[in-house]
């Protein structure tokens, strides 16, 4: 005989225990509601026998048949009530009327009590009632039976309703119990499957195809299983992304460190002649009483002067120099920077305008380095923005970074976002004469002395360029600003750097 299998032995034992489960609570559920829906059925003929009661103790009193009838008739005329019955207290009918309803039927009786205050009793008892104090309570009633009320009432509809509700229980019950086996029939059966698939892609992906993931399953387990093989994929890709990244960096300083070497041997194998050219200018100057207004000597000084220039920006970025931190007035070196500035273009139309920090600010950077990297990002800046030129220097203090931050803007076209991530790179340069060391240099000094700087666009037009170095204490550990602030009793704005560039 052949053996069940897993998969049909869960489905019979699922359906047993769900089939079960589901009719055992259904016959106590059924029970319950039986009894409940009886209980309220009859406490609400009980409520309607107790307001007849109580509306008809004056027409038992008086003997009114006919207002008792046409008591008996509004009842009459509630749904499931059979028939009714008002009698004395001597068990004489006043009142009986029935209407023929379904079968069973059931009685509530309920006593008609006709109430009158201890008062009205004693009142004519001699001696009377007398009370000490007029604010004690008037005594308890007195209650008499006067007759009573019976109501009998069909149970049929109620019967009707529960055998009703039975029969549809029992329907959804089974469709419930077939649907559970089915649905689990389905899920049992996806198990397999999907470990299939599963396996399937373990394979793909062993023969090189890297990219394909796994497909989640529909059922918890095998979801998390795929989710899982699919986040070690991830971890994997991750790792050789980061070493792709590793391996591309060392490669880019590499070819740095080459390209400084080659620097030092072009700026090496250039500086000398150009020594030579520069002497031997002079000397042809004073023998020719040549001055620097003629023009080709002054061509030729202005590209011996850019040749000077171009080599020492080669040196400086190949070789750079290691910072000398001392403390410094980091306000006042900026002021001097721009001053320069304004002092080398006092006689083309260019506008700076400072707004320092509202107090000194101290800290250890290296002045010089400090001077030269923001002495580029300003020539920058003038450069782009051309004719016209306004260059717009602020500082201020970040209190909860410990930095200090220098944003500086100008009102030129901004930066071509196809080449803003370029713009720090070495030997990249928009212009026909740029050397393409500058803004690397400004961020190399920036890198140097634990900051950084970021360049964006500013709408309606220009490029601001935003430099953050962290305030350091005397041990080289990064400070927080209220060792380095200081409220100053010089002027803020370091003279009138602002007023010079207007």
């Amino acid at each position: 005989m052949k053996r069940l299998g897993i998969h049909l032995r869960l489905l019979l034992t699922a359906s047993l225990l769900i089939a079960a489960a589901t009719f055992t609570l259904g016959g106590v559920g059924i029970h319950m509601t039986r009894q409940f829906m009886h209980q309220r059925f009859e406490e609400r003929i009980a409520f309607l026998a107790k307001y007849l009661a109580l509306n008809s103790e004056v027409g038992v009193l008086i003997n009114d048949r006919a207002g008792l009838r046409s008591l008996a008739l509004n009842l009459l005329g509630e749904k499931d009530v059979a028939r009714v019955h008002i009698l004395d207290n001597h068990n004489n009918s006043l009142v009986d009327l029935s209407r023929k309803v379904p079968r069973p039927h059931a009685m509530v009786e309920t006593p008609v009590i006709f109430k009158k205050t201890k008062d009205e009793n004693i009142l004519f008892e001699s001696g009377g009632y007398s009370s000490n104090s007029p604010f004690e309570q008037s005594p308890p009633a007195l209650e008499n039976h006067i007759g009573k009320v019976r109501i009998h009432f069909s149970t049929h509809g109620i019967d009707l309703l529960l055998n009703s509700i039975t029969r549809r229980f029992m329907w959804a019950s089974i469709a419930l119990v077939v649907m559970a086996a089915f649905t689990f029939y389905l899920v049992s059966r996806s198990i397999g499957a999907e470990l299939k698939q599963l396996s399937h892609t373990a394979q793909q992906i062993g023969r090189g195809d890297v990219e394909l993931r796994a497909r989640p399953g529909k059922l918890p387990e095998t979801r998390t299983l795929a989710l899982s093989f699919n986040a070690m994929l991830d971890s994997l890709n991750t790792s050789q992304e980061n070493l792709a990244k590793v391996n591309r960096a060392m490669m880019k300083q590499k070819a740095l460190a080459e390209m400084g070497k080659f620097s030092l041997m072009v700026a090496h194998e250039v500086k000398n002649p150009l020594a030579i050219i520069k002497s031997s200018l002079d000397m042809l100057k004073a023998d020719l009483n040549l001055t620097s207004d003629e023009t080709m000597v002054a061509y030729i000084e202005d590209e011996i002067r850019r040749l000077n220039q171009l080599i020492e920006s080669f040196l400086q970025f190949a070789k750079p120099a290691k910072p000398t931190l001392r403390e410094v007035d980091l306000n006042r070196m900026l002021g001097d920077t721009v001053e320069r500035f304004q002092i080398m273009n006092e006689n083309v139309s260019i506008s700076m305008h400072l707004l320092p920090a509202d107090r000194q600010v101290h800290s250890l950077v290296d002045r010089d380095l400090m001077i030269q990297a923001f002495g580029n990002i300003i020539k920058n800046a003038i450069e782009s923005a051309g004719d016209d030129a306004c260059i717009t220097i602020r500082s201020e203090v970040d209190e909860g970074l410990a930095v200090w931050r220098v944003t500086i803007g100008d009102n030129g076209p901004g930066i071509d976002p196809a080449v803003k991530s370029q713009i720090f790179e070495p030997f990249f340069t928009t212009r026909s004469k740029g050397s393409g060391l500058g803004l690397p240099f400004s961020a190399q000094v920036c890198k140097s002395h634990g900051g950084y700087i970021m360049a964006d666009n500013t709408p309606p037009s220009g490029a601001v360029f935003t430099v953050e170095i962290p305030l350091r204490r005397d041990d080289g550990e990064n400070a927080d600003t209220g060792l380095f602030t200081k409220p100053s009793n010089e002027e803020t704005n370091h003279g009138s750097h602002p007023g010079r560039g207007r």
